[in-house]
C-alpha cells in the first residue's frame, strides 16, 4: 500500500513537471508561432465559416482532423495562438492516457503508468512537438495508439465491434498522414500472424476503413490520385537507414540535440547508451516477445519502413519518429516496477528533457529554423507599421506572410509564392 501511494506521488509529480515544461516552452522563443502553424490556424478559422479542406492547403497529404478540433476550440475560446496550441497539447495528453491503456496489456502495471508518465515528459523533442500546431501529428499519434490498443484487444478475444473500430481508425489514420503506416502496418501484420485463424472474421474492418478514409478517397478520385504524386526527397535507402540510427533515433532518446545535432552527453557516451538501448530491445525480444508482441513488431519494422520514404533524408529533427515515441517509452518502462526505480528514471528523463529544450532554444539552427529566413519572435512592430501605412494586402516570404495573416486576424492578408491567393 505504501509503495502504491509513493508511486502515485511520483506519477503526479511527473504530470505536473510535464505541464510545467510545456508552459516554459510556450513562454519562450521555443513556443513562437511558425508559418505552418499559422496556416492550420487559418484553416480552422475558415472552417467556422464552412470552408472545409481535405488536406493542408497547397498539399495533397496531411489530413484535417485537427483543423476540425481546433475550429471547435476557436468557436468557444476565440482564435488565438494559445487556443491553437492547446489542441496538440491536449492530444498528446490523450496519447499519454492511451500509452497507459496499451501498457496494461503489454508491460503490465505499474510499468504502464510509469511509461505514460515517461512519454509525457520525455524526450525534449516530444515535449516541444506537443506544443506545435503542425496539423496532424497529435491526431496521428492518438490514432496509432488506438491501433495498438485494438489489436491487443482483438488478440484477447474476437469482437466485430473492435474489428470495425480498428478499420475506422486505420482509415482515419491513413487520411491523417502516411506516417501512420509505420506503426499501423506492423501492428496489423502482427495481429494477422498471431490470430491467423480469425483473420476472415475481421471483415468488418474493411468497410469501416473505407468509411474512415472516405475524404482521402473522394479527394484522390477527383484529382487523379494526387496523394501519390510527391515532390522528390533525397538520399538513398542505405543513407536514410543509417541516419535513423546515427541521428534521428538518438534525438528521440535525448542523446542528441534536435536541430543542432550535438551529442547531449558526448559522442562516446551517447554511442554507448544507444547500443545499450538497442541491446535492451533485443533482450525484450528474446525474453518477453509474447507479451510485448505489437510493440516489438513496430520497433523492429520501423527503421526499415522509415528508410523507404525519401523524405526521411531530413535528420535535423526526429519529426518522422513522433509516432514511435510511445513505443520507446513503453519499452523503456518495461523494466521499471517500484516507486524508487520509477522516480530515478523519471528524474533522469526530466533532466534530459530540460537540458535538451534549453539547448534547442540556444541553437542557431533552431533560431533561424525557417531555412535562410531569420523570422522574429514578435511580429507586432511589423503589423503596426503595416497598419500605419494602411496596407491590407502584402507579399512576403512564406514564413512571415502566413503568420502576419493569422496574427492580424486577416486584417492584413499577406501572401507568398508558396501559397498563391
Amino acid at each position: 500500500m505504501r509503495e502504491r501511494r509513493l508511486l502515485r506521488l511520483v506519477i503526479a509529480a511527473a504530470v505536473a513537471a510535464g505541464l510545467a515544461l510545456r508552459g516554459w516552452v510556450l513562454a519562450t522563443p521555443l513556443g513562437t508561432l511558425d508559418a505552418d502553424e499559422a496556416v492550420w490556424g487559418l484553416m480552422a478559422r475558415h472552417a467556422l465559416d464552412g470552408e472545409l479542406a481535405v488536406f493542408y492547403w497547397g498539399q495533397s497529404y496531411g489530413g484535417t482532423q485537427e483543423v476540425l478540433l481546433t475550429a471547435a476550440v476557436f468557436a468557444v475560446a476565440g482564435s488565438s495562438v494559445l487556443a491553437l496550441k492547446l489542441v496538440p497539447v491536449a492530444l498528446f495528453g490523450a496519447a499519454a492516457l492511451l500509452v497507459w491503456r496499451v501498457g496494461i496489456r503489454t508491460v503490465g502495471e505499474p510499468s504502464a503508468r510509469i511509461a505514460a508518465a515517461l512519454f509525457w515528459i520525455w524526450p525534449a523533442y516530444g515535449v516541444w512537438k506537443s506544443t506545435r500546431a503542425h496539423g496532424f501529428y497529435g491526431a496521428a499519434l492518438v490514432l496509432a495508439l488506438l491501433v495498438l490498443l485494438l489489436v491487443l484487444r482483438l488478440r484477447e478475444r474476437h469482437s466485430a465491434r473492435d474489428a470495425a473500430a480498428l478499420g475506422l481508425v486505420l482509415g482515419l489514420g491513413w487520411w491523417a498522414t502516411p506516417q501512420f503506416a509505420l506503426v499501423a502496418a506492423p501492428a496489423v501484420a502482427w495481429l494477422a500472424v498471431v490470430r491467423r485463424d480469425r483473420v476472415l472474421r475481421l471483415w468488418p474492418a474493411v468497410p469501416a476503413a473505407l468509411l474512415g478514409a472516405l475524404p482521402w478517397l473522394v479527394a484522390n478520385l477527383r484529382h487523379d490520385w494526387y496523394s501519390f504524386s510527391f515532390a522528390p526527397g533525397g538520399g538513398t535507402y542505405a543513407s536514410r537507414f543509417r541516419g535513423f540510427f546515427t541521428a534521428t533515433l538518438p534525438m528521440a532518446l535525448d542523446l542528441r540535440v534536435p536541430f543542432s545535432l550535438e551529442w547531449a552527453l558526448g559522442a562516446a557516451a551517447g554511442g554507448m547508451l544507444l547500443l545499450g538501448a538497442l541491446g535492451w530491445v533485443a533482450y525484450l525480444a528474446l525474453r518477453r516477445r509474447r507479451a510485448l508482441g505489437p510493440l516489438l513488431a513496430v520497433a523492429v519494422a520501423f527503421p526499415f519502413l522509415y528508410a523507404a520514404s525519401s523524405f526521411t533524408w531530413l535528420v535535423e529533427e526526429p519529426r518522422y519518429l513522433v509516432l514511435l515515441l510511445p513505443v520507446l517509452a513503453l519499452l523503456a518502462a518495461a523494466g521499471l516496477r517500484g516507486p524508487r526505480s520509477a522516480a530515478l528514471a523519471l528524474a533522469v528523463a526530466l533532466a534530459l528533457s530540460t537540458t535538451g529544450l534549453a539547448r534547442m532554444e540556444g541553437s542557431f539552427r533552431y533560431e533561424t529554423r525557417t531555412g535562410r529566413v531569420d523570422v522574429p519572435d514578435e511580429l507586432g512592430p511589423l503589423l503596426a507599421a503595416l497598419d500605419e501605412r494602411g496596407a491590407r494586402t502584402v507579399v512576403a516570404d512564406y514564413w512571415i506572410a502566413e503568420r502576419s495573416t493569422f496574427e492580424s486576424r486577416e486584417r492584413i492578408v499577406a501572401t507568398s509564392s508558396r501559397y498563391p491567393p
